[in-house]
């Protein structure tokens, strides 16, 4: 990039009978009956169908045509990582036709393999689609509720395209942490990227005395700052040591820069699940959308809980400065 950025931190019946390693599967049918024409709808209606329901077979060999090439890795990569099944036996939803061309198909509910990973297995996927149908990416979805509150408040705000644009970012950003897909995360954070990690101080139980007399709060948190490459090294090493790692947001806020209508910060309650370690705390991410093709990730931030009133880092805690 030919621009940076200096930023400061300031403070889911049918069944059919399946081998024994595949369990019972519920047969599904998308059905989608709005978004586009007819024809359209039933072929899209049809594919999604055969899809749902190759599903469990972990092999989508035989839908390949539905996909795009790039569609088709993605979806198969993240088969690997996150096997799944169907889990409603009709889905009725539609084409949302996307501002900057293409559809989208949401609100798929399937349900991955977590193991002896502790969580609700329960997932929404959203497939995404050329004018033509294709399917051109496949990912997990934030909660309809919070997709649909921010979709208002874009329409409110008259920054509708933009927003939805971000939601799309997130889920993507979302399901790489899914896929394990390090190369991802590594291009969509800035080379500079400033990265925070949170941790709540505890006590010393043998100095109760000490504690009391001290001015520090017992949910006093620390924060470490982290370069790119540290960050992401030790990402790598939790990705090799977890055969299965899911992440959930739970809730997701969006808020919109005052002086730079390019940059957005986004924070959302994050629920981490993996093989060998489970955790919750509140993730910031301040996104840069002026290359839209390209958004990209200048600060990073992760608390395991809010501040004593109640807050969280955000948008306001950092003072940025655009470089031409």
């Amino acid at each position: 990039m030919n621009r940076s950025i200096q930023i400061i931190f300031i403070v889911i019946c049918t069944f059919i009978f399946l081998p024994a390693s595949c369990a019972w599967a519920v047969l599904g049918e998308v059905l989608i009956s709005e978004g586009a024409g007819e024809d359209l709808c039933s072929v899209v209606s049809q594919n999604l169908t055969s899809i749902v329901n190759a599903f469990e077979a972990d092999d989508l060999t035989t839908q390949k045509s539905s996909f795009t090439t790039e569609g088709y890795d993605l979806a198969k990569d993240l088969l690997l990582k996150v096997p799944m099944s169907n889990a409603r036996r009709t889905h009725k939803t539609k084409l949302l036709k996307l501002p900057r061309g293409g559809y989208e198909v949401r609100d798929i509910k399937v349900k991955v393999e977590m193991g002896d990973t502790p969580g609700n297995p329960n997932q929404y996927l959203v497939f995404e689609l050329t004018e033509e149908g294709l399917i051109s990416d496949l990912r997990f979805a934030i909660e309809a509720t919070h997709y649909k509150r921010i979709v208002e408040e874009g329409e409110r705000l008259q920054d509708f395209a933009r927003r939805q644009q971000i939601l799309q970012t997130v889920e993507i950003f979302r399901t790489a942490y899914n896929r394990k897909d390090l190369d991802y995360l590594k291009r969509v954070y800035s080379d500079d990227a400033l990265i925070i990690v949170g941790r709540v101080l505890k006590p010393r139980k043998d100095l109760p005395d000490m504690l009391e007399q001290s001015s520090l709060s017992r949910d006093k948190i620390e924060f470490i700052r982290l370069s790119k490459q540290e960050y992401m090294t030790n990402l790598g090493r939790c990705f090799e040591k977890n055969a299965f790692v899911k992440v959930v947001f739970d809730s997701v806020e969006v808020t919109r820069h005052n002086g730079d209508p390019d940059l957005y910060g986004v924070t959302v309650k994050q629920n981490w699940y993996s093989s060998s370690y489970s955790d919750t705390g509140w993730v910031f991410l301040l996104w840069d959308f002026k290359d839209e093709k390209n958004p990209t990730i200048y600060v990073r931030s992760w608390q395991p809980e809010p501040f004593e009133d109640g807050s969280v880092i955000n948008l306001y805690e950092f003072k940025i400065v655009r470089s031409n």
